[in-house]
């Protein structure tokens, strides 16, 4: 079947966003959610078996972050061309990326290999968990390689403005990997007994069968990408295309996991392992809510791409308008059903009093401001597209590290746990403010063209 190209330079750009976001939070909550059952069947398994895995949880996501700013990158190249109506172009920036992410993904993970006993030792594993953390990475790390090929075929099929499609490649992968997961770590049926090393194995299975799937939808089904005409000059000029937008993408997406820690750390050696509890059940809490907004974030780029590569510079400011119009109307929402339900959802994570009066101040502060930090990741997703990642980079480095961590840091000093989610509260906010004014009053409106 020849490919869907939907021209999302024509009809309205409200239409188009609602469309893809359905789909696409779907997608990503079906991904949350392989996360957290692969969590409970390692709770089921031990506390060691936990450990590992939360070991190795930086590397993993250092190699997912490389995967997901070289996606930002592919997107933003082909909704450009699909913008200027380059579809050759298009279709040869689509080849290329597969080929980018195979050799960058293969060498990250080899890297990894050489690096990982050294790096789970600096982060101070015992001699008891290390074992298992290798276990689980020896599956792990090339996951990261299929997993890139599968976001990656993706972002191509966004970046055309199709919704169902990508979302199914990521669904797919997820709901395989809920099914695989227990057979491989308990063992069930003909299966062996794998415990962490078969929870990585299934994540590996799960990931390669979706990648399989993306790679036939885009080179076969829907001819999205195409080696044909391909010379090695072209192939560079793609790359220097894709990474002059993901590089950029890749330290957004690094910084946050990083502020995150940096917060979590603050909150353990200034008040205690109680409150590092409420912290962890909020933040997990937090990054279900922020769903619908990691979705909307998702949806803007291939629209800001082709349109401004068509050079319709009203309809990217639009577009950025209705978005932010979204984000004001979730963080209401959101605030308002998380503020009414601020001592039953704590429940659900612990039995702690302590825990839940600890965690419960949070959700009648926090999540009304969610409006201001969906504001920071829609307008990088937005910019990232247009060729101007420098923006997203920068509003991400003032909430996370000029706003997040040190309000956080003085909001504990002075009001303990309520004074964190204080700090959070108002690095939402301005943050936010800082990302409309320049994204509305300063920032251009049309896309870099090559």
């Amino acid at each position: 079947m020849a490919k869907r190209f939907i021209d999302l330079t024509q009809g309205s750009i409200a239409r188009h966003i609602i469309r893809m976001l359905g789909p696409f939070w779907l997608a990503i909550v079906a991904l949350m959610s392989a996360g957290i059952v692969d969590t409970i069947y390692l709770g089921h398994l031990s506390t060691n078996a936990l450990a590992a895995v939360g070991f190795c949880f930086p590397i993993i996501f250092f190699g997912n972050s490389v995967n997901i700013g070289l996606g930002a990158g592919t997107l933003s190249a082909i909704s450009r061309a699909i913008g200027r109506k380059d579809r050759p172009l298009a279709k040869a920036h689509g080849a290329s990326a597969v080929l980018l992410t195979l050799s960058v993904m293969t060498v990250i993970c080899l890297f990894s290999f050489l690096v990982m006993s050294w790096v789970l030792d600096i982060m101070g594993v015992t001699t008891e968990i290390k074992p298992l953390a290798l276990s689980y990475l020896k599956y792990g790390l090339p996951a990261l390689i299929v997993m890139g090929l599968a976001m990656i075929s993706n972002n191509i099929l966004r970046s055309g403005g199709e919704a169902l499609l990508p979302s199914f490649i990521m669904i797919s992968g997820a709901i395989l990997n809920i099914i695989i997961d227990p057979l491989l770590i308990f063992g069930i049926g003909p299966f062996p007994r794998m415990e962490v090393q078969g929870a990585a194995l299934a994540t590996l299975l799960a990931n390669g069968l979706a990648a399989g799937f993306g790679l036939f939808i885009i080179f076969f089904y829907r001819h999205a990408a195409s080696f044909a005409g391909l010379t090695l000059e072209g192939i560079i000029k793609s790359w220097k295309t894709i990474l002059r937008v993901g590089f950029p993408a890749i330290g957004t997406n690094v910084i946050v996991p990083i502020a995150g820690l940096a917060a979590t750390a603050i909150v353990a050696h200034n008040l205690g392992t109680t409150e590092v509890a409420a912290f962890t059940i909020v933040g997990r809490v937090g990054m279900l809510a922020l769903t619908m907004l990691y979705a909307l974030s998702a949806c803007i780029g291939a629209v800001t791409g082709q349109n401004g590569g068509a050079d319709l510079t009203d309809r990217v400011r639009e577009t950025f308008i209705f978005c932010f119009k979204i984000c004001f109307a979730w963080g209401v929402f959101i605030g308002v059903v998380m503020g009414l339900s601020a001592n039953i959802i704590p429940q659900v994570f612990t039995k702690d009093a302590a825990v839940v009066t600890a965690a419960a101040p949070y959700f009648w502060i926090v999540p009304v401001t969610f409006a201001g930090y969906g504001a920071v990741f829609v307008a990088a997703a937005g910019f990232n597209a247009l060729g101007h990642p420098r923006y997203g980079l920068v509003f991400t480095i003032i909430r996370s590290i000029f706003m997040f961590v040190p309000f956080i840091w003085i909001g504990v000093h002075f009001y303990g746990m309520t004074g964190a989610y204080m700090g959070m509260a108002s690095a939402n906010v301005l943050a936010g403010a800082i990302a409309l004014f320049y994204t509305l009053k300063i920032a251009p409106m049309h896309a870099v063209h090559h």
